[in-house]
């Protein structure tokens, strides 16, 4: 475990329950599904849908309506703001190595906990309904169950198109015993690339070093960079850390025979790579680690034929 700063930068979340695969992210990918269209949709889709169904009947106490979507705006803006900081704290804090795991109830909980609190307090400043201990009690275990299936819709229904659109690839972390067929690991040779832009043939790899977002990088420690927005996910050694910097940048860097490009938003280290697995719409470029890497239809062919020739040099 490191410090706080080094925790937040490099670690991962992995949020699970029994339905479905459980998402893993970093700091920055969570803030970017959180800014998403496609995340903001949805909030809006319940803050209606608790509007439409008044199920805890404060219309029917007499508050108005204004009033009434305007602390289901709140509600939902609250337990969207204390669940993301009890992911941000345990991401801190927790004991344990780069990648942490962490039970979705407990945020859903401690979340639902303090907003039920928060709008029970402003509905009973505008409305006939009582605020108490009793009350609290009363609502809690019901408001739990309902943001439990909210909840359940966002992260079967709706993360995975907000990961598609942004292109974080969240579910890269395979099940057990579900890994395909990959073509043999390719050997240390590599013919020029002219996808990449990049400088001549350096005299070797050891004692290379590249420069990220301010940070020196060992070149033979790096295994995969990825470019999200004005930022790039570096995975160097043991350790993953997010720091702002273009991508373009880095290749200028690299030698020739340092590694791969087979998407326009990712750089893969040549000793990285285990095999490429082959389909009908897409191939996917499949690393040592586990990280399943996206080959963009225009680099099928070109990552096809660098893969063919590693393997025939290892021959």
């Amino acid at each position: 475990m490191g410090t706080i700063k080094d925790n937040l930068q490099s670690r991962e979340m992995q949020l699970f329950d029994m339905f479905g695969e459980p998402p893993q992210f970093t700091v920055h990918e969570m803030m970017m599904v959180l800014r998403s269209g496609v995340f903001l949709k949805y909030a809006a889709a319940v803050v209606l849908l608790l509007v439409a169904f008044d199920t805890h009947g404060y219309r029917e106490a007499g508050m108005p309506l204004q009033v009434n979507i305007l602390i289901w705006m709140v509600c939902v803006a609250a337990f969207v703001s204390v669940y993301a900081a009890v992911l941000l704290g345990w991401l801190a804090l927790a004991p344990g190595g780069r990648r942490i795991r962490l039970l979705r109830l407990v945020p859903n909980a401690t979340a639902m906990a303090v907003v039920t609190f928060l709008v029970l307090a402003l509905a009973s400043g505008f409305a006939d309904l009582e605020f108490s201990r009793r009350v609290l009690l009363q609502h809690l275990p019901y408001n739990i169950a309902l943001s439990y299936i909210f909840e359940t819709l966002m992260f079967v229904f709706i993360l995975p198109q907000a990961d598609a659109a942004l292109g974080l690839d969240l579910y890269r972390r395979k099940r057990p015993g579900c890994e395909p067929p990959v073509e043999p690991r390719p050997a240390p040779v590599v013919p020029e690339q002219p996808v990449q832009p990049l400088r001549g043939a350096a005299e070797g790899l050891n004692g290379t070093a590249v420069v990220v977002g301010g940070q020196k990088f060992a070149l033979e420690q790096l295994r995969y960079v990825k470019s999200e927005e004005h930022y790039l996910r570096v995975s160097a050694g043991d350790s993953e850390l997010t720091l702002r910097g273009r991508l373009a940048d880095l290749l200028a860097q690299m030698p020739q025979d340092a590694g791969l490009q087979p998407h326009r938003s990712w750089w893969v280290a040549r000793d990285a790579v285990a095999g490429l697995r082959r389909g009908g719409q897409s191939d996917v470029l499949l690393l040592a680690d586990g990280t399943e890497v996206p080959v963009a239809r225009g680099r099928r062919a070109h990552v096809r034929e660098v893969m063919q020739a590693w393997q025939a040099g290892e021959g």
